[in-house]
């Protein structure tokens, strides 16, 4: 019997080097598209290609849509928030373009976005918590996210799947070393007053809800990708502190942040709480819902 084909976009990014092997152990083949030249594997079922017309098939069963540059890194210039959109906007249409000239129509497209798409709370109140049905907000992590879906949807629409992603947490890479890094070293924890949401994920409950949404029929469309958990930044200090047996003593003001990273700041001042409510109602589980459940095994566990 023929291997199922997934065809994954980003690749050779944090999440997409997580997702390769986990599909390679559940016997799919893998096509993983990539800019980043030199990508070595041996596997027999894993083929790297770096343009769309190196495809050699017209069977792919499925797509992960991972292209897209990380919105942490850099300050956000004009040229920079430039970059961001196209990176993920004309990769996806780029991508559906082939698509549809080949005339190949996978049986499920899953895309990725982001818990940025709701914003932030300008009251710093958090006294309501997003979900999938929340509206969006008219600033660029946001419009980001509006765009990259929108592109994304254009597409067999009641085949495509859109995941918004929370800070993903793995090992060997991602956002969480710079986040632990001021705790190991015992110096700042806490940022501004603390009580900003902190919305994560386990890159292992990210890969199983892709596959599960690959493989699962479900009426929603939009999934909050996050584990169910509410933490603020300062719970966050706390946890990590306990896990790596530090203690941070000193806190770093809101207005600092602001003025090294400007509008960008916003990601860590300024989110939303979020909840998967509609994994949920699909009946996901996830295997990681606590913060010290997810940093232990990171963290602990090798």
């Amino acid at each position: 019997m023929q291997k199922a084909c997934v065809l994954i976009t980003g690749g050779s990014g944090f999440i997409g080097s997580h997702l390769l092997p986990y599909l390679l152990d559940r016997d799919y083949a893998v096509v993983g598209l990539t800019r980043q030249k030199n990508k070595r594997s041996n596997h027999p079922d894993l083929i790297w290609i770096q343009h769309l017309d190196e495809l050699k098939t017209d069977r792919i069963d499925y797509v992960i849509n991972l292209a897209g540059e990380s919105i942490g890194q850099g300050r956000w210039t004009a040229k920079r928030k430039q970059q961001l959109i196209e990176s993920r906007v004309e990769t996806t249409q780029q991508l559906y373009r082939y698509l549809e000239k080949r005339q190949i129509f996978p049986k499920r497209i899953i895309s990725g976005s982001a818990v940025g798409y709701y914003g932030i709370d300008p009251t710093e109140q958090w006294l309501e918590t997003c979900t999938e049905q929340s509206l969006p907000q008219s600033i660029f992590m946001s419009e980001v996210c509006q765009l990259w879906e929108q592109a994304a949807l254009s597409f067999t629409q009641q085949k495509t799947r859109i995941i918004r992603l929370g800070i993903v947490f793995g090992k060997n890479g991602g956002i969480l070393p710079r986040m632990l890094l001021p705790i190991k070293l015992n110096l700042a924890g806490r940022i501004g007053h603390g009580r900003q949401p902190v919305v994560w994920v386990h890159v292992q409950d990210v890969l199983r809800a892709i596959e599960f949404l690959m493989l699962h029929e479900t009426e929603a469309q939009i999934f909050n990708v996050v584990s169910p958990e509410e933490v603020s930044q300062a719970q966050f200090v706390q946890t990590a502190a306990q896990v790596l047996k530090r203690k941070p003593v000193f806190s770093l003001p809101a207005f600092v942040l602001r003025c090294m990273l400007g509008e960008q700041s916003q990601l860590v001042l300024n989110g939303q709480y979020v909840q998967s409510q509609a994994l949920k109602k699909a009946g996901f589980e996830f295997k990681y819902p606590t913060l010290n459940s997810t940093l232990e095994e990171i963290l602990v566990h090798h």
